[in-house]
């Protein structure tokens, strides 16, 4: 057999061998993912000789906690003497939750929850998604215009005013046991449980309000 063709069946036998070491680390990653994420995939982006060849069963240990995205990780192969390390492997995590998805386009201001529907969606490059419990509690707004297909994170909504600059607002001010009511003029945007600033009339202090309900609020300290 002439040497070309024993170079080619070498190459073949490698090819072969090498989608069953992938899906071998693949099933690996995923178990160590177990756990992290409710839902995860995994792909092999490379692997070094070492992890190429290991035999199963094999361990993956990420560095980081939750790893998402591309990612490095130790690969370990079970002998004898326990767990040796065996390579390396550079990984894509493509992390999936459930998340509200617009389902038609909402202009700036105007209520999402008509024109939503929750969907499997990857967020791996995604933070501060709005989960459904979320999207649930509030009367959410759409931030700024948004395109159908959008997926929903908290920085594209915004709960219900409850007070817009300019509002007036009934300020609740306690030292020690004294409580009195201040009518006071909020000078920003605020939802309820935000701090804003405001204005108060009796005194022309302005000072930090905590919104505890539409045109209402807390003394939450002087300016």
């Amino acid at each position: 057999m002439s040497l070309v063709v024993l170079l080619l069946l070498a190459l073949a036998s490698a090819s072969a061998a090498r989608p069953a070491a992938e899906a071998d680390v693949v099933a690996a990653a995923e178990a160590a993912l177990d756990g992290v994420w409710a839902d995860a995939e995994v792909r092999v982006v490379r692997l070094s000789g070492g992890a190429a060849d290991a035999a199963p069963p094999l361990r993956v240990r990420f560095s980081e906690a939750a790893p998402r995205g591309r990612v490095s990780a130790e690969v370990e192969t079970q002998t004898a003497d326990g767990w040796e390390s065996a390579g390396w492997a550079f990984l894509e995590v493509a992390v999936f939750e459930p998340a509200p998805v617009l389902t038609a386009d909402v202009s700036r201001g105007e209520a999402v929850a008509d024109a939503v529907r929750i969907e499997r969606v990857e967020t791996t490059a995604l933070r501060d998604v709005l989960s459904a419990d979320a999207l649930d509690a509030t009367d959410w707004t759409a931030a700024r215009s948004l395109r159908a297909g959008t997926v929903l994170t908290t920085r594209l909504v915004e709960a219900p005013a409850a007070a817009e600059r300019g509002d007036a607002l009934r300020v609740r001010y306690e030292r020690g046991a004294v409580t009195v009511t201040l009518a006071c003029e909020a000078r920003e945007r605020g939802s309820v449980g935000e701090t804003v600033r405001a204005r108060c009339a009796a005194t022309g202090a302005t000072a930090h309000v905590r919104l505890t309900a539409p045109g209402a609020g807390d003394w939450a300290g002087s300016l």
